[in-house]
């Protein structure tokens, strides 16, 4: 399966792009997909372990099933006040 993974701020800076797609496992996870991102662009490595997915606009753990069609997003970590 193809999922598309949308990119904001210093992730999308590092990959080059506000959005990646990686082939994937059938009916792979959120950690799955992290593994995915690292193999396929490098660049996000250093970042990667503060991140969390979105899965269709909500926060998803590690263990959430990703499926045909999900909007899928690497929101990276924020701070500020």
């Amino acid at each position: 399966m193809r999922v598309r993974v949308l990119l904001f701020g210093p992730e999308a800076d590092a990959a080059g792009a506000s959005e990646v797609s990686v082939d994937v496992d059938e009916t792979p996870t959120c950690a799955a997909l992290r593994a995915h991102l690292a193999r396929a662009v490098p660049a996000l490595v250093p970042s990667l372990p503060g991140c969390r997915f979105a899965l269709n606009g909500e926060f998803a753990p590690d263990s959430s099933a990703i499926g045909e069609g999900d909007e899928v997003a690497l929101i990276g970590m924020v701070s500020g006040g």
